[in-house]
Formats: structure tokens, sequence, C-alpha cells
């Protein structure tokens, strides 16, 4: 291998010499998003990947929702409310599911939670009526907590849900309808359905799934004359 002649790596030297600095970093990166699109972007005979779309997509979704922080947010102050919690006669809690900036079918679903120490029953033969009546719907207080409700007993939570027709307006309405034949079924006195008992296990499976309900057996679980002697000691 011959060595280089002193004229070319002279030459060489001045070439490098006169290069202005950052020549290196004004060339555009080809593989940087923002050099994909636009007047100055090259053109390939292939059109972009999939997730290159997501990505921009995403960015025009981001960017969407910053002009309106900067535009609309302004307006917004003049709308604004002080919180005022609800009464005390306000029992009836109505809960809308919203997935923001797109469409999805749960949306329409609309639940709706009263106590039911909290209805408009007056003797103990139509709340137990009314918990016959409302089935699954009811859920039965949890072991161990002694809430109260205006200074009843508490009772259980009555919860009736709906998401059978297309409007959240129109299940809502279901709701309450259902909710007002309940009680007027459970006035009735015709049939106080007395001599039949609750049926607590839907509502214990589903605190037991939930893991409220915790089951710890043990030896006072069973029947103390199945035990031996030594065992009651």
């Amino acid at each position: 291998m011959h060595p280089s002649p002193p004229s070319f790596l002279a030459a060489s030297s001045r070439a490098l010499a006169r290069r202005p600095p950052g020549a290196f970093a004004s060339r555009r990166n080809p593989l940087d998003i923002a050099n994909a699109v636009g007047p100055g972007a090259p053109q390939f005979d292939f059109p972009l990947t999939r997730p290159t779309l997501l990505k921009l997509d995403k960015q025009r979704q981001i960017l969407h929702y910053l002009r309106l922080e900067q535009l609309q947010f302004k307006d917004l102050v003049a709308f604004r409310q002080p919180f005022v919690p609800p009464s005390p006669s306000a029992v009836v809690q109505v809960r809308h599911q919203h997935y923001q900036g797109e469409p999805h079918p749960a949306s329409r679903k609309v639940t709706l939670t009263v106590p039911v120490a909290a209805l408009p029953l007056r003797t103990p033969q139509q709340t137990h009526k009314l918990k016959l009546l409302a089935g699954a719907r009811w859920t039965p207080p949890l072991p161990g907590v002694g809430a109260r409700q205006q200074g009843k007993k508490d009772e259980g939570t009555l919860k009736i849900a709906c998401e059978l027709f297309p409007s959240e307006r129109m299940n809502e309405k279901w709701c309450s309808d259902t909710l007002d034949k309940l009680l007027a079924a459970a006035r009735d006195s015709k049939d106080t359905f007395a001599d039949i008992p609750l049926d607590p296990r839907p509502a214990r499976a589903r605190l037991a799934k939930s893991r409220k309900l915790k089951r710890n057996i043990s030896l006072r679980d069973f029947p103390q004359e199945w035990l031996p002697a030594a065992s009651k000691a």
C-alpha cells in the first residue's frame, strides 16, 4: 500500500479547515417523523406505514385539545360556579358513564342507587316486601358496619341499572319508573309476603367476589353439639 502524496493531504486539510461549523448539523434527518410530511419531504414510492399514521393522528388530537385550552378555557371562567353539597333529602344517586372524545356503547348505561332506609316506607312489612321484589338489585349492608341513614337503621342499598334504550335519558327514565313501581307495589297491603324469607345468596356472592366479605371459618362456626368435649372448653 503506497502512502498518500503530500499534495493530497494538504488539499484535504485545507478543505476541512474551510468547512463552516455546524455543517453536519444542518442536514435533515430522513428518519425524523417531522420530515416525513410537508412540501420538503422526500417523495417515496410507497405510502406511510400504519404506525406512522397512528402517531400523526395522535399528534393532531393533542394539538386540537391544546388549541381548545388556549382559546376556549378563558371563556369558560364566566360559567364557574361554587360547589354546593347535596341536601340530605336528595338520596337518589344517578351515575352516567362518558368516554370523552370517542363514542362508546356503554355511554348510554345509567345506574340509579338509593338507600332503602331513605325510601318513603312506613312499616317494616313494606321494607321487607320491597327487598323481596327487588331481588338481586338489593344489596344488604356489610356485616359489622353500623351505618345509619337519617337516624334509621341501615337496610342496604337498592341499585337499578339500564342500557336497553339508545339514549341515556331514556334509560334514566326507565330506572326512575321502575323505582316508582317498586314503591307502589311495596305499599300495597293486599299481600305483605311476610312468610317469605329473604334470599341473601346473590348479594353474598357479589360481596365475596369483590372480597368485601371475609369468611374466616373457625370452630365457632360449627354447632357446639358436634364438637368434642375438649374443644368446647
